[in-house]
């Protein structure tokens, strides 16, 4: 937990081990695939191949990715055909409805929208960071980004003020926030929201007040 990023030399040094060593480097990517983080597959940004990845949930059909060096196993699983391996294995209008999904992605220039506004959100949440001494190291890649509180109560007070706000953001790790925007999010969308988290970390950390400054209870834009 945490939302925590490796690095890519981590990355490639732990393939380097795999290859010593006759493993195969497996990466999931049910959460970081399919555009999030400004590429289709995060592994693309990492100077990494591997030799299978697990996908799901966003790509309508739960599977998994496999390169060359599977074959270098007897007997795998994957020689035979199975049903039931998976908790979503989809059926053809899955396959198909993802098929849409992919060309609306690249028809609508998607992976580089998540890229742009991705390093504008990164840019604001470092600003954050560096204005106030309870929020530290802001880190992401495309839109799949997340920032530190200082301590767990403060964290899920800032949570519970960001829904009262009409921003919803989730918690994770032991003291994290975490920024899940959708592809499809402009930057003026993008900063709207982060002008209601600027106010409610300002609010939040100097405890100056636990009440919403209008009778909607939903943070005005400024």
């Amino acid at each position: 937990g945490g939302d925590n990023h490796f690095r890519p030399e981590f990355l490639r040094a732990l393939k380097e081990l795999c290859l010593e060593n006759d493993a195969l480097l497996i990466l999931d990517e049910v959460q970081c695939g399919a555009g999030i983080t400004g590429t289709f597959w995060a592994w693309e940004q990492l100077g990494v191949t591997p030799d299978l990845i697990a996908f799901g949930k966003k790509t309508q059909v739960c599977g998994v990715l496999a390169g060359h060096r599977l074959d270098e196993v007897e007997e795998h699983v994957f020689v035979k055909s199975g049903r039931i391996n998976s908790t979503w294995g989809g059926n053809l209008v899955d396959m198909v409805r993802f098929d849409r999904i992919m060309e609306i992605m690249e028809e609508d220039a998607l992976l580089l929208n998540t890229r742009t506004v991705g390093n504008h959100l990164l840019g604001r949440l470092e600003k954050i960071a560096d204005s106030n001494d309870h929020l530290s190291n802001a880190r992401g890649r495309g839109l799949m980004c997340a920032i530190d509180v200082s301590t767990r109560t403060l964290r899920d007070e800032l949570l519970k003020l960001c829904r009262g706000s009409g921003l919803l953001v989730i918690g994770c790790g032991q003291s994290t926030i975490r920024f899940r925007p959708p592809l499809i999010i402009t930057q003026i969308e993008l900063d709207f929201g982060m002008d209601i988290f600027e106010r409610v970390v300002r609010a939040g950390c100097t405890a100056q007040t636990k009440t919403f400054p209008n009778d909607s209870g939903i943070l005005s834009p400024k």
